[in-house]
């Protein structure tokens, strides 16, 4: 791809008069009535060439700083003039940081992209023909490309307390489990645990997070298999604990986890369903409806008290929840229905992308209103500040 090529990224600072349902009671349950507040959106990237697509975008947080990767595809839609892979930072306020980084040019045209912080540097990966291909950006904002190359497709990388560890999909559509060093060189042989984590629809990475303690991963035992919560050790050779969560992996979904709690967001047709996992077995069901035949799933963060949701409804509209820890039962499991009945719900979201990351005391939504498609006609992604106890 040459390099001499134009991205036009625009820097905005707009009002939307978003009805923000603030849904944040000390139950964490849903109040009688909500909030509608004005939120600050910024946008990091957009552009005026009609035919820039770009992929699932992927955000992660360094501490001090945040940032977006994605990748950028430019051409009619039949031929591809350039792909490449690209990264922008931004601040606790949502401002730009420097110019957008080139992280590869290798990779397929639609891949999704996956990107992590060590708190030093960031990680992103992507799908390059038949492999997961990696490049780190140091603490100077220099890109360190080609750190990876390994057999495999869709992969998520997270750093955890013992490095970097990969997980990916196999030629046998079974998950791979790799552990890094902080250049990203192979530690050890890849695991192959027997578990599926792929998607129903839209291939995706597998749902996968570092914890103080070591993993937790989202598989079930084989394709199409009950799918269960796994939390696994610090050197990925066992599986802790695996609480069952009576639900299908879909199209898409969001994951987060401490020691002693997790919430998973799982896209279904036409909605999604979050649960609230303890630290053996589900505690607590939300059915959302939205999204479509392919469903939508919603932006996650913990907190020092609780678990923190948003998710976009459409016409500037964000909605968010707060399940404060210690009273998932006042949800709990009574709430369940089948997958079928989310048809006849009245719609609460769209399938838009939204991730939540924590930058220095801010939480920041990175947000765009629809998963994949032109950066142009309102195609933008745009970050604001939200605020949970």
């Amino acid at each position: 791809m040459s390099t001499a090529l134009v991205f036009r990224t625009v820097v905005a600072v707009g009002l939307l008069s978003a009805a923000c349902s603030r849904d944040l009671d000390s139950a964490g349950t849903t109040p009688e009535s909500s909030t509608t507040e004005e939120l600050t959106w910024k946008v990091l990237a957009e552009s005026q060439d009609q035919n820039v697509y770009i992929s699932v975008p992927a955000a992660a947080s360094r501490g001090k700083d945040a940032a977006v990767a994605y990748v950028e595809r430019i051409g009619d839609s039949s031929t591809a003039t350039s792909v490449r892979v690209v990264m922008q930072r931004f601040d606790a306020s949502g401002e730009r940081l420097g110019s957008l980084a080139v992280l590869g040019n290798d990779s397929n045209e639609y891949s999704n992209v996956t990107l992590a912080s060590d708190g030093k540097q960031y990680a992103g990966c992507w799908n390059a023909a038949l492999e997961v291909h990696c490049s780190l950006v140091d603490e100077q904002g220099q890109v360190q490309p080609d750190a990876l190359a390994i057999a495999g497709q869709f992969a998520t990388i997270v750093a955890g307390a013992s490095g970097w560890a990969l997980a990916y999909s196999g030629s046998d559509g079974l998950v791979r489990l790799q552990l890094l060093t902080s250049s990203l060189a192979l530690k050890g042989s890849a695991l192959a645990p027997q578990l599926s984590a792929q998607f129903a629809v839209d291939g995706d990475s597998p749902l996968f997070v570092a914890t103080p303690s070591g993993y937790v991963l989202v598989a079930s035992s084989k394709e199409g298999g009950e799918v269960s919560l796994l939390r696994l050790s610090a050197d990925l050779q066992s599986v802790v604990s695996a609480s069952a969560l009576g639900r299908d992996l879909w199209s898409t979904g969001q994951l987060v986890a401490s020691d002693t709690r997790a919430a998973v967001s799982l896209a279904a047709p036409y909605g999604s369903f979050m649960l609230l996992v303890d630290e053996t077995e589900v505690s607590a069901e939300l059915p959302i409806a939205g999204g479509g035949k392919t469903g939508m799933d919603e932006a996650l963060v913990l907190t020092e008290g609780g678990i923190g949701a948003a998710w976009l409804k459409g016409e500037g509209q964000v909605r968010r929840h707060y399940f404060a820890d210690g009273h998932d039962a006042e949800i709990g499991l009574e709430t369940r229905i089948p997958t079928s009945n989310l048809l006849s719900q009245q719609e609460q979201g769209t399938g838009s992308y939204q991730q939540l990351v924590k930058v220095g005391a801010q939480t920041l939504l990175v947000a765009r209103s629809a998963l994949y498609g032109y950066l142009a006609s309102g195609g933008a992604i745009r970050v604001a500040t939200l605020q949970f106890p």
